[in-house]
This record gives C-alpha cells, structure tokens and sequence, in this order.
C-alpha cells in the first residue's frame, strides 16, 4: 500500500536546495500553497519492523538538509497521510499557523541539555532510595536550569524545562551562530554533585511551535 510521508515545512526562497531523496531513496515531491512549502514522499505502508532504524535516519537526513538551508517545522517523526488531498487539506486548513511559527521563528535554533542522574550515583540503590535520589536529583537540575536561564539571559530567545524518565530537558531557542556560545556557557557552569549533561544541537525549534501546531495535531494518519 503506497502513503504519504509529510517531512517538513518551509517558506520558499530563492536559491533553496532540495533535499535529493527520502525515505527508501524516494523521490522528494513539493507541496506549495502561497509562500509555504511542504516536503513530502510517496511511500510503502506499512514499513517493516527492520528498517524503522535506517528510515529514522534517513527522514532525519532529509529534514536536517533544508534545515541547515533555513527554518524547517518537522512533522513527527515517519507521519504519514493516506495519499495526497489529504496533505493537501491538511496544509489548506493550517496554512496562516504554519506561516506565523515559520515567519517568528525565522533564525531560530533549538539548543537542548539534558541533565540527568549520573549513572554511577544509582548503583547498588534500593527502590525506594531510587525515588528518594531521583526527587533530589529533580531538585538540583531544576536550581541548574535557573542558572542557566540567568547565564545564557544575553543570547536566549525562551528556555522551557520538562521532566525526563531521569531527570530534566532544558530547551533554549537562540539565534543561528549562537550555538557555540550557548555551548561555552553551558559547560563552564558547574554540575550540582551526582549529576551529569548532555549537550545537543542545533536542532528545529519543535519545543517553541504555537500550541496550533504542536503534537499530536501536527501529525499525520500513521
């Protein structure tokens, strides 16, 4: 059975390169409605249990290529739609939401930290000292992300926080070329004890879309 795999959406502009293939090297197609874009496949559904791996990978090759052109909204993860009016109704019925996020986050990059129980601070631990730990673990990361609400405070759009199965995603929306300087900042900001981070990015600023857009309504019919 052949579907619709939605990738991302674009404002169009001179000189932007298409991503060459998608998923199981399809042929990228482009849905325009005005000034926005939609890029998008035809694929075989459902996919196989054995190549969900390489075709997370390879949607992720295929967004990150017109991300790195300019602001991209990526739909969930491998979404797809019946066929093509229903991408079309889709894109018709949310056109002015999808223009407005791309138009206010134009020159925008999602940084994200993740700070987290540093994996040899729960070794040998009872249950309920698991809990106990991972409360106060909660604690200190949520001190850690004011802190760095207060150090990133010249270079930062926005920054939310959300709870993690070990701890706290911070998110913080800065503009393109900041990424090092959120990084620098990020590391010469000492860890509270039994705590680790990690650092990534730049990513789309899926954390910063307007609640119209936000999953699950940005979503296909999988």
């Amino acid at each position: 059975m052949t579907k619709v795999l939605a990738y991302c959406a674009f404002l169009h502009r001179e000189g932007l390169k298409l991503t060459p293939c998608g998923v199981n090297n399809a042929t990228m197609r482009v849905l325009s409605h005005g000034n926005l874009r939609l890029l998008w496949s035809y694929v075989e559904w459902p996919f196989r249990d054995s190549a969900i791996q390489r075709n997370a990978v390879e949607f992720h090759g295929a967004v990150s290529h017109m991300f790195a052109q300019g602001a991209v909204l990526p739909f969930r993860l491998l979404s797809v739609f019946d066929d093509e009016q229903a991408i079309i109704e889709f894109v018709e019925a949310r056109k002015a939401d999808f223009v407005a996020d791309l138009e206010r986050l134009r020159n925008l990059v999602q940084m994200e930290c993740v700070i987290y129980f540093a994996p040899q601070a729960a070794t040998g631990l009872s249950g309920k000292d698991y809990l106990e730990r991972k409360a106060e673990v909660l604690r200190g990361a949520e001190g850690y992300a004011e802190r760095i609400r207060n150090v990133l405070s010249g270079i930062s759009r926005a920054v939310r926080t959300r709870e993690s199965k070990n701890g706290l995603r911070i998110f913080v929306l800065v503009e393109r070329g900041q990424e090092h300087s959120f990084r620098s900042k990020v590391r010469d900001l000492p860890l509270p004890e039994r705590l680790a981070r990690r650092i990534s990015g730049p990513w789309p600023p899926s954390e910063f879309l307007s609640d119209a857009l936000k999953m699950p309504q940005m979503t296909g019919k999988t």
